[in-house]
């Protein structure tokens, strides 16, 4: 099992650049402003607003003549303060119009190395849909260390999970047989289909089963009425989120230590248990052998809850029980058990 996953870094504006340019254009207005005040101190009609406005037309090159008459002294401070002022005004906007660029320009690298990124992953899962289910959905899979694509028209939901700037995703119409070939649907293994809508569940599912026959779907879906028609469409599984949430709540009443249980003991981390399942190919050294000569307890310390044998479960299955080519064993352990386990011939 591999991990993609591309972290986006946080492109902001660098306001520590407009320090120095905003200080020495605040000091060109106040020192323009001073400066024609005190020059025009003997005409009755001139006040600070006079001053200001002057400082202000001069350094923005409006083209307006003298508010009040200026001699020698007075043209040669306007001289000041256009060179300084302009040099202050240009050199701040050359810095915001850089900070614009660079902005577009790591948006730009950070999109195509994205593509770049979806364009590599193969077996993989696609995640449409990015609201509340969505959200959970992809935390799962990031815990598991699932390499997914999320796909979503807008992503304006709240990202309840602060998981977004993470995730590999694509922004189109899920609907649209182009979106769902960019997040790699002839490569992936498996779809989730999360949206709330029904029919666009209903015809990402139809698209996905076209574009990619042997893909595995499992859809969302809200009302009990659209479960038969998402199978028809070809859902292979079809999740009510509701109805789950509904029996989680029944049972944390009525079996509160069975789910604290399974809550305490079941995850993803090293020391907890999890549940795996392992196929025998017909190359496997462990067709044709029963469960007692392999003896996976003693080697590794996993067990094997049961085996899917034609679609068919054997659960609890003895130790003569024989495997054979297209089993699926269902198997408890902790991660390193179940790696160990994989090393097992």
């Amino acid at each position: 099992m591999f991990r993609i996953r591309l972290r986006l870094r946080n492109i902001r504006f660098d306001y520590k650049r407009l320090v120095l340019p905003g200080i020495i254009l605040l000091f060109v207005l106040t020192t323009g402003t001073i400066g024609y005040s005190i020059l025009w101190r003997d005409i009755p009609k001139a006040d600070w607003i006079d001053a200001f406005y002057m400082t202000f037309i001069t350094i923005t090159t409006v083209g307006f003549g003298e508010i009040h008459e200026l001699n020698t002294i007075g043209r040669l401070f306007t001289i000041f303060i256009s060179v300084t002022g302009i040099g202050s005004l240009f050199y701040m906007l050359t810095v915001v119009m850089e900070n614009l660029v660079m902005i577009q320009l790591n948006n730009y690298r950070g999109k195509k190395k994205m593509h770049k990124e979806i364009n590599s992953l193969t077996n993989h899962i696609i995640l449409v849909g990015y609201g509340r289910v969505g959200q959970l959905a992809a935390r799962e899979l990031l815990i598991n260390s699932e390499p997914f694509v999320v796909v979503d028209d807008d992503f304006k939901e709240v990202d309840l999970m602060n998981i977004k700037e993470t995730l590999l995703r694509i922004k189109g119409d899920a609907t649209e047989d182009d979106t769902l070939v960019r997040a790699g649907i002839q490569r992936a293994r498996g779809i989730i289909v999360a949206t709330a809508n029904p029919t666009t569940t209903v015809f990402v599912t139809l698209s996905a089963k076209v574009l990619n026959p042997n893909i595995f779907v499992v859809a969302r879906a809200d009302e009990l009425l659209n479960t038969e028609k998402l199978k028809r469409a070809g859902a292979d599984r079809v999740v009510n989120p509701y109805s789950i949430g509904g029996q989680r709540l029944a049972n944390l009443m009525i079996n509160p230590n069975i789910v604290d249980f399974f809550e305490t003991n079941l995850g993803s981390a090293d020391k907890k248990l999890t549940i795996e399942y392992f196929s025998i190919a017909d190359s496997s050294l462990w067709k044709d052998k029963t469960l007692k000569e392999l003896d996976f307890r003693q080697k590794c310390g996993a067990t094997i809850l049961g085996i899917i044998r034609d679609n068919e479960p054997l659960m609890n299955p003895d130790g003569n029980t024989k495997l054979l080519t297209s089993d699926q064993l269902i198997v408890l352990g902790t991660r390193m058990q179940l790696k160990n386990l994989e090393n097992i011939t």
